[in-house]
């Protein structure tokens, strides 16, 4: 049997990492441009820091995940345990990504930089930010659709959204054979990425909510058997 806690801690990590990407993506858009047009390196870094947060938060929220199917439905523990790695895996590159961007920021010094764009010497995180993401989201989202739909853990509507933003970020897979021009639609460091990501932790938001709501019918439930 799961502890609520369990459901509890995943559901409000799961709300926390939404209201994370909320504060982070007005980052990408909302500053004052230094003489150059880039943003500020202040603003670079803060994003980063926000960022970094959004990775633990990551790997709470898939650990506190694979503990409740591993333990409420066994006989599906092993995709549990790929949707995990696969997890993890998102939190890691981003994390390489982070690592990639704040070292350019670094070596420029006082020289304004933008590692979204190529030039800048952050050309390394843009294939993780794009493609290697949009990949890792489509098949976590894929696979827990495929998971809810075998389980019955949550209502239906939310595989079929999961499929649906599965969809959406696989389609942008293809983008590493495109142009890196922020300004367009489908490229590797385009537009798409604020709104594919806001798209896999909206569901995840969704999954956060649900989880608390069946921590709170767990414990009346225990309640219930404890009083009768």
């Amino acid at each position: 049997m799961v502890r609520s806690t369990t459901y509890l801690w995943t559901g409000i990590i799961g709300i926390g990492l939404y209201i994370l990407v909320l504060l982070e993506i007005p980052l990408y858009f909302v500053y004052t441009p230094t003489p150059s047009g880039t943003p500020p390196a202040s603003i670079i870094l803060l994003r980063i820091l926000v960022d970094m947060f959004i990775c633990i938060g990551l790997i709470g929220f898939f650990s506190g995940f694979k503990n409740i199917i591993s333990q409420s439905e066994p006989a599906y523990e092993w995709l549990g345990t790929f949707i995990f790695a696969c997890g993890i895996a998102f939190a890691i590159v981003a994390f390489v990504a982070d690592s990639i961007q704040a070292g350019s920021v670094w070596a420029a010094h006082t020289n304004p930089v933008n590692p979204t764009w190529v030039g800048y010497g952050g050309e390394g995180a843009l294939l993780i930010y794009g493609p290697i993401n949009r990949l890792l989201n489509a098949i976590i989202l894929f696979a827990c659709s495929t998971l809810i739909l075998k389980t019955r853990l949550f209502p239906k509507w939310t595989v079929w959204l999961g499929y649906i933003f599965a969809i959406y970020n696989l389609s942008f897979v293809p983008t590493i054979i495109y142009m890196t021009t922020p300004l367009d639609f489908y490229s590797v460091n385009g537009w798409n990425i604020p709104i594919a990501a806001g798209l896999f932790f909206l569901w995840i938001l969704i999954i956060g909510i649900f989880l608390i709501r069946k921590k709170n019918k767990k414990e009346v439930h225990q309640t219930f058997l404890v009083t009768h």
